[in-house]
């Protein structure tokens, strides 16, 4: 295996019991990463509490990765070129409560996913929920009030900008629900 896993999800929502493996996910350099989080930190401290601001790309792997798997997904990553992610304005899906900074391109990110997921660790995952829509969360455990109120507290206040996507974070979540990188696969150089 290519990391330990917790062992005992007793203590774990439902939810949270399909991500024991891990996903991959686009971390953002600073300063987005630093500013997002100081946001989340503030609007969503469970959020962050889980997670540091990232843009989620895979669904969470069905079981543990071996390096055979890690090395299908290197290979994969590798023939991807790096590319540009603008991030910013400020989005949400009402009615689903939480606010957001729009992602773009989608179309690449798109093809990047499903290049990533046709991989065979994969193989007998379930079907993702909602169609793909990358996004920067800002704040998710919150109300339709609470996310009305924030898209116009927020809407001169949310970064925006661009960085340079080279790499992907594989996380995986510990004891209390936190996901730490485990690893980290590089787009091609």
């Amino acid at each position: 295996m290519v990391t330990s896993y917790e062992g005992d999800i007793g203590r774990w929502e439902d939810w949270q019991r399909a991500y024991r493996w891990g996903a991959l996910l686009i971390r953002p350099p600073d300063p987005p990463l630093t500013q997002v989080n100081a946001l989340r930190a503030k609007l969503d401290p469970r959020g962050q509490s889980i997670c540091e601001t990232h843009i989620s790309l895979t669904i969470p792997f069905p079981g543990p990765l071996s390096e055979a798997h890690w090395r299908e997904l290197e290979s994969i990553a590798s023939d991807i070129q790096p590319f540009s992610i603008h991030y910013g304005p400020l989005m949400n899906y009402l009615p689903h409560p939480g606010v957001c900074l729009a992602i773009e391109p989608q179309e690449e990110l798109d093809r990047l996913r499903a290049a990533l997921e046709a991989a065979s660790v994969f193989e007998g995952a379930p079907a993702r929920k909602y169609p793909f829509s990358a996004h920067m969360t800002i704040a998710e455990f919150i109300s339709v009030e609470q996310t009305e109120s924030l898209m116009g507290e927020l809407a001169d206040l949310a970064p925006k900008g661009v960085f340079a996507c080279t790499a992907l974070c594989y996380v995986v979540p510990d004891a209390d629900f936190h996901f730490t990188e485990r690893r980290r696969l590089h787009l091609a150089h």
